[in-house]
């Protein structure tokens, strides 16, 4: 198995006593088993960052698709009433692209494995990480963030009861009572849903392929 050949290698570094007089032999042995470490661990570490970068990239597309499908019915709806809210879709979707080229650069790094095979991965690994805990914090505030800000650009630009046939029945009595209760528990519901969603999501996506990759330091840790 791959993980018995990585200690094998690292079990014969560690015993070598290598003298001046067999120290160019001593530095081929070196140069031959750190090829043989990066062989191994290129094979075992591609594997969950190939499926991060797949599921990052449908998540951009699914993004880009929802985002401009939406924006463009803010724009075009009730005579661009609601632009703002385009607008604010807008930024965080570009939000996100920027997010995604910036980790889609580092799994990318990730990918490339040089003579420093476990020190790189580790530390690019724990930028990863960072990443992820950011996009996680960031879901959870952003959603409800993003909805009671549309809430009020609603509650600003909609006449007094509004009697316009094409406006939706929840848009004609926003300065109600009944709408401001159903709006207050439909974003309280969506921050905790948003959460515990998210949980799940991030984990599914990138959470449990990156706990391989940390399962595979660890091995490479017990092998040392």
């Amino acid at each position: 198995m791959d993980l018995d050949n990585l200690k094998e290698i690292w079990k014969d570094l560690d015993e070598k006593d290598f003298y001046p007089a067999h120290k160019a032999a001593g530095d081929a042995v070196v140069h031959r088993h750190e090829e043989e470490i990066a062989a191994i661990l290129r094979k075992r570490s591609q594997n969950p960052i190939a499926k991060i970068k797949r599921n990052l990239g449908w998540e951009l597309a699914v993004i880009i698709v929802l985002y401009s499908v939406t924006m463009w019915y803010y724009i075009t709806a009730w005579h661009g009433q609601y632009w703002e809210i385009a607008i604010l879709l807008g930024i965080i979707g570009t939000s996100f692209v920027v997010y995604y080229f910036r980790k889609n650069k580092l799994l990318k790094e990730m990918q490339l494995v040089d003579s420093e095979v476990k020190l790189n991965l580790e530390k690019r690994l724990h930028t990863l990480e960072k990443y992820v805990r950011f996009y996680f914090v960031s879901g959870t505030v952003l959603t409800p963030a993003a909805y009671f800000v549309a809430g009020l650009i609603v509650f600003f630009k909609t006449p007094p009861r509004a009697t316009d046939d094409k406006m939706p029945p929840m848009f004609t009595h926003v300065t109600g009572q009944d709408y401001f209760v159903l709006f207050t528990v439909c974003g309280v519901a969506l921050a905790i849903g948003s959460y515990f969603l998210n949980i799940w999501y991030v984990n599914r996506l990138y959470g449990r392929h990156i706990n391989k990759l940390k399962n595979l330091l660890n091995q490479m840790e017990e092998g040392e």
